[in-house]
């Protein structure tokens, strides 16, 4: 808990009560993210500028007082909650736009800017910021760089941290470094792809240097319908396996395409087993030479049908049938935990399949989602808070579905991180050694564990 001293220091250090929270009610909205977990900060306080974070950092560092980064809130695995009391660095205020170099294809932006934000910023020069994750139009930077966010585009063009060019982080002691071409040219040991993806266990992100993509010209949207969940899977695979990189390949199952659908009104096929949207892009002439090697594939696969969106608005309707996701699925339960796990493709097909077994086996509603051209699942478990039974089924049947995934050769995370969700799978996707490793890492940075500690690491 934190005393009057410590209440009167912060404010102080953030330039006064505007720029603090620290009475109950404002603060239980800090109490969680996007996960199923809570906890309680002391206070949150809301930085203007690097500087700021810099002496808030030394100050707890003086007086051992825990602190947890936060963005928007959007981290599906916990990752932005104070599960242990202290204080949340709101990074919401540090929200410029710095400078846009078109010529460079560059942007340097403050944490708390918005994924959206920059898209919109850089569209009218002819590029797209290419990660483009699903909470795109509240996620901040920091926060995507934090968990090594993706998106619908990752399959084509990677995820953040393969757009991170460098970053401004201010260490657990309050010293600030620069990374990556932030720091010139110099010959230098690059942190930049250490930091992306530490869930802010490592420093805060301040600022960052982007890397910015040209639009392309041409853009094809497809969709074709399966009667059978495994020949969806088995399409991607063949789609990647005769050299086509599509720049997106999302799968929605039957319980997706139903709740989509009665949400949006757009008219899919509510009969389907399994929908697959793919879209390809380029220069016309790749664009017209892949098109034609993917219908064939869907006919080779079983698909019942397939269609090739004809303009603009067709193209913007699909996509908002999957970007509207989670909204549509949060009218058919009370709670909804989206899970995220990762597969080699040659094994998505029978990952989904057995997805599906354990959801008949724990008799509970999982709607599954998948950015498949990367491998990477999302399950959607569907339950009740309200009832105990409910709760722990949900609850074996994640277990089952990290267990499976590790025994498929994959990994406990595309994109939502660790966090404390998945704490307790660590020693068994890591040997002893390797979280050993880990740790002394995260003690080189942070000797005292006050910054999000507890997350991540066992």
């Amino acid at each position: 808990m934190l005393n009057k001293k410590n209440i009167r220091k912060l404010t102080e250090l953030v330039g006064g009560e505007d720029y603090l929270v620290c009475t109950k009610i404002p603060l239980y909205t800090f109490s969680y993210d996007a996960s199923q977990y809570f906890g309680n900060p002391d206070a949150v306080v809301f930085p203007t500028n690097t500087e700021m974070v810099s002496r808030i950092l030394k100050y707890t560092k003086e007086s051992g007082i825990r602190v947890v980064p936060r963005g928007a809130g959007t981290c599906l695995s916990g990752g932005a909650i104070a599960s242990n009391g202290g204080i949340i660095i709101a990074m919401n205020k540090m929200n410029k736009i710095l400078d846009i170099n078109p010529a460079n294809k560059t942007i340097f932006v403050e944490a708390g800017v918005t994924n959206k934000q920059i898209q919109n910023a850089v569209e009218s020069h002819g590029l797209i910021y290419a990660p483009d994750p699903a909470s795109m139009n509240v996620s901040t930077i920091g926060g995507n760089i934090a968990e090594n966010a993706g998106g619908m585009r990752g399959v084509k063009y990677g995820c953040t941290k393969d757009h991170v060019l460098g970053i401004e982080v201010v260490l657990p002691s309050g010293e600030i470094i620069r990374t990556g071409q932030l720091m010139g040219h110099n010959d230098q040991i690059d942190l930049t792809y250490l930091l992306c993806g530490s869930e802010g266990t490592l420093g805060v992100v301040t600022k960052a240097l982007l890397s910015l993509t040209p639009l392309n010209s041409d853009v094809v949207t497809m969709t074709a319908i399966f009667s059978d969940l495994g020949d969806a899977g088995q399409c991607v695979a063949d789609i990647f396996a005769s050299g086509v990189v599509p720049t997106t390949m999302e799968i929605m199952d039957n319980t997706l395409i139903r709740a989509v659908e009665d949400y949006t009104k757009l008219g899919l096929p509510k009969e389907a087993a399994a929908l697959l949207l793919i879209e390809v892009d380029g220069y016309p002439s790749e664009v017209q030479g892949q098109v034609p090697k993917i219908t064939e594939i869907f006919k080779k696969n079983n698909a019942v049908s397939y269609d090739i969106a004809k303009n603009e608005n067709e193209r913007q309707a699909l996509w908002k049938a999957r970007r509207s996701a989670n909204g549509a699925l949060g009218k058919l339960k009370p709670s909804m935990i989206v899970q995220d796990v990762v597969v080699p493709l040659d094994r998505l097909a029978m990952m989904l399949k057995n997805v599906s077994k354990i959801a008949d086996k724990y008799g509970i509603t999982i709607a599954q989602l998948a950015h498949a051209g990367d491998g990477n699942l999302h399950p959607h478990l569907l339950y009740d808070y309200r009832i105990p039974k409910d709760v722990e089924m949900v609850e074996h049947a994640c277990d089952e579905i990290f267990r499976e995934a590790l025994a498929q050769g994959g990994t406990l995370s595309g994109e939502h991180g660790i966090g404390l969700e998945k704490i307790k799978y660590m020693p068994v996707a890591f040997n002893e050694a390797s979280i050993k490793f880990m740790k002394s890492v995260k003690e080189a940075f942070d000797p005292d564990n006050l910054l999000n500690a507890d997350k991540v690491l066992p």
